[in-house]
């Protein structure tokens, strides 16, 4: 990948180039059903209520997988609308958790998905979209320093933290919401517009 022609636009592309090698795990075709609370405190903001997710496991071997990854969430236009990592794998981050009804507070019979930073913006996208899905991918450190082997320019620079996997991961994430726009990390509030991570020398 050269950036020749329209720097602007390196980082959407390197992130739809990672997209592309990335393994899909998830698909949510939407949100609906009685609304569920988690068993956290009241004053958690991650108790809800939520909406439930309706979601098929794409990849239950790369959702259960151990190890530093990156994923990311997009909507069937490919646009890209969170970029997050895991120190211990997917199902860390996208867990599916004990659920009570937020009406009678009795245990639901089948626990729910959950992402705590996604699940706000999903609802709203959803809701304003019916028919709406979105699809969770996952690359672990090793094959995310192949692609970025591939992509070169300043993401070349980040190789040398290959060694340390949760390095290279967390670079290449903030790295990505440090160039956030409308079709790259729109749903990601942390990190985003602060300075770059410095590149290896």
């Amino acid at each position: 990948m050269t950036t020749d022609s329209n720097p602007a636009q390196f980082p959407l592309q390197a992130a739809q180039t990672i997209l592309t090698a990335a393994t899909p795990v998830l698909r949510i075709h939407g949100l609906g059903g009685a609304r569920w609370t988690r068993d956290v405190p009241l004053s958690d903001g991650r108790r809800g209520p939520w909406l439930q997710a309706r979601y098929d496991v794409l990849n239950e071997r790369a959702w259960r997988a151990q190890g530093a990854c990156l994923y990311l969430v997009a909507g069937s236009d490919r646009k890209i609308r969170y970029v997050g990592i895991s120190r211990n794998g997917l199902k860390h981050r996208w867990r599916t958790s004990p659920a009570f009804c937020a009406t009678t507070a009795r245990r639901l019979p089948l626990n729910q998905l959950f992402h705590s930073q996604c699940w706000k913006p999903l609802e709203r996208e959803a809701q304003a979209s019916p028919g709406a899905s979105f699809e969770v991918r996952s690359i672990e450190a090793g094959a995310l320093a192949s692609v970025l082997e591939r992509i070169g320019g300043l993401l070349a620079g980040f190789l040398p933290r290959r060694t340390h996997g949760e390095s290279l991961v967390a670079s290449v994430e903030r790295w990505l919401c440090n160039h956030q726009s409308a079709d790259l990390a729109r749903w990601n509030s942390a990190m985003t517009g602060r300075q770059q991570a410095p590149l290896a020398a």
